[in-house]
C-alpha cells in the first residue's frame, strides 16, 4: 500500500511525519486514518510533543491531508527547487 515514517527533520531537531500512498490507495480515506494513528501514536505513545510534516505546496491533495489531520501550516520555504509547505502539529495543539 505505501510506507509511513517517523524520522528526524531536516533541522536535526523535530521529527517529521511522512508518508507516500501507491496511487491505487488514493482517495479512499486510508492516508488520513493511518497519519492519524502514527499521530496519536507519537504524542501518547512515544511521548513527542511537536511533529513536522513538509510537502510542496503545489501538492494540494497532500496540504488538505495534513490539515485535516490536525496539522497547521507553519511556513514556507523553497527546498529541492520548489516551494514547500511546513506542517506542525504540537501536544498542546
Amino acid at each position: 500500500m505505501g510506507l509511513v515514517s517517523l524520522d528526524s527533520y531536516h533541522d536535526g531537531i523535530n521529527t517529521e511525519i511522512s508518508y507516500q500512498l501507491l496511487p491505487e490507495w488514493w482517495n479512499k480515506g486510508l492516508a488520513t486514518e493511518v497519519i492519524t494513528e502514527v499521530l496519536l501514536l507519537s504524542f501518547n505513545k512515544l511521548k513527542l510533543t511537536k511533529i513536522m510534516a513538509e510537502t510542496q505546496s503545489a501538492n494540494k491533495a497532500s496540504c488538505r491531508l495534513l490539515e485535516k489531520v490536525g496539522m497547521r501550516l507553519e511556513r514556507t520555504l523553497i527546498r529541492f527547487g520548489k516551494e514547500q509547505s511546513v506542517y506542525t502539529l504540537e501536544v498542546s495543539d
